[in-house]
């Protein structure tokens, strides 16, 4: 058996919350209950590593699950994680986990100086790369083409990702591992968000629309939980000093058997918690049963009122967007939005209305810039016309892609962030930055 140390780089999001790396303990637990030691190094919260034996395996996240929808295409962050990993545990082996591993292999091993790359579901991906090490797999792209029994085979050019472990497969993700009530959300005190202890859920992987900005970690199919899993996830949790929850799930409630199962369960419970979700889902939902399971709070993909013209598939209007945003208010839930800054043809982001619309949303919102991520059909479509013609083969060249898009783009877009932030209704104004 194996000692295992998870990592997880800091990053520039540390500034409002420090959300628990939620994949990273899935994995965790399942190779602790393969037999492995196992150890997770959270370097957003520990300068060191926690004491133990020196590991020989080092899984490194690129991007952790709260992150790896917007995954950051710089890896400097990751890198330097990396480095430091490196240096204290000279001997271990070292296996890049998670989006940009899964995406761009090659280029990311290089980029991070690491030996291995695991494609896949970070926490599936980091199991599987440990089982093919201890059988002796070495090649630098471990993925689900290569056969336990040929440790030497040859990696095409094209990898395929592990397969997912079933999710009822999994052990409970390893809470015990982490300072678990350093971990931070927005959580709701007296109707109004602010930064506090936190946990995460996520019951459901997977969104079955096909936004084409949007980067799917889980893939465009739905997988559940048992809900007696969910429910003992919550628990565990609470049981550690955790009474608010965040469910990480893309699309709350789109399941209705299944959502209205957990919250029967989660009744009289004592848990606050928030998720995210689309107009749509709470247009059809009682949100009424959401409030009463203890949901404080809602946020809601809205993107730009003009949305549904931008031709990336998200068909959503603006009346549907306030109409979600003011039945979840009467519901007595917390509406938050997602405004995402720089859409293909946003009349209302090249218009300048985008603002003005933002400061007069009946609820918070937060802001995004669009980056062309690889794993998105926008990627696929806008990246070479962005590269000379060609697809990037790196991750300076996608950093450029997304820097000449934002260079051409018909509308100042960070001025218009500046003045976004500007307004009263902008969740980081009523968020104290941590620390």
């Amino acid at each position: 058996m194996s000692r295992i140390c998870l990592v997880v780089p800091s990053n520039k999001f540390d500034q409002y919350f420090i959300q628990i790396p939620l994949d990273i303990l899935m994995a965790a637990g399942q190779l602790r209950a393969e037999g492995h030691e196992v150890s997770v190094w959270d370097q957003r919260l520990q300068d060191e590593p926690p004491v133990g034996e020196d590991p020989d395996i080092l899984l490194i996240s690129s991007a952790i699950a709260d992150r790896a929808q917007c995954y950051p295409l710089d890896l400097g962050p990751i890198r330097a994680a990396t480095d430091v990993a490196k240096a204290r545990f000279p001997s271990a082996r070292t296996i890049a986990i998670g989006p940009h591993g899964t995406h761009l292999p090659e280029a990311t091993r290089l980029d991070l100086g690491v030996q291995h790359v695991a494609l896949g579901e970070a926490d599936s991906a980091a199991v599987q790369a440990v089982r093919s090490l201890s059988a002796g797999v070495t090649a630098p792209v471990l993925s689900g083409d290569i056969a336990p029994a040929s440790p030497l085979a040859i990696v095409g050019d094209r990898p395929k990702p592990y397969a997912n472990i079933p999710l009822e497969e999994f052990a409970l993700p390893a809470y015990d591992l982490v300072p678990l009530r350093s971990y931070t959300a927005e959580v709701i005190v007296d109707g109004l968000p602010q930064p506090g202890p936190c946990g995460m859920v996520l019951a459901a992987r997977g969104c079955t629309y096909g936004c084409t900005f949007c980067h799917l970690p889980f893939g465009n199919r739905m997988r559940i939980q048992p809900v007696d899993r969910v429910i003992a996830e919550v628990e565990a949790q609470q049981a550690a000093g955790l009474d608010f929850q965040f469910f990480l799930d893309y699309v709350f409630g789109i399941n209705k058997t299944f959502y209205t199962d957990i919250c029967r369960r989660l009744r009289g419970q004592g848990v606050g918690w928030v998720g995210q979700t689309r107009a749509e889902i709470v247009l059809k939902s009682d949100v009424t049963e959401w409030a009463k399971a203890g949901c404080q709070g809602m946020w809601l993909g809205a993107e730009s009122p003009a949305v549904a013209g931008t031709g990336v598939h998200k068909r959503v209007s603006e009346q549907q967007i306030r109409d979600a945003v003011l039945k979840l208010k009467d519901a007595g839930i917390v509406p938050f939005a997602f405004i995402l800054l720089g859409l293909p043809d946003d009349d209302a982001c090249m218009s300048d209305w985008l603002v003005d619309w933002a400061g007069g949303v009946p609820g918070w919102f937060g802001i995004n810039q669009l980056f062309l991520r690889p794993g998105t059909s926008l990627y696929d479509q806008l990246a070479p016309q962005y590269n000379d013609g060609s697809v990037p083969t790196s991750w300076r060249e996608i950093q450029e892609v997304t820097r000449r898009y934002r260079e051409r783009y018909p509308a100042d877009l960070d001025d218009q962030e500046r003045r976004l932030t500007q307004l009263p209704n902008y969740l980081g104004n009523a968020i104290v930055p941590v620390g």
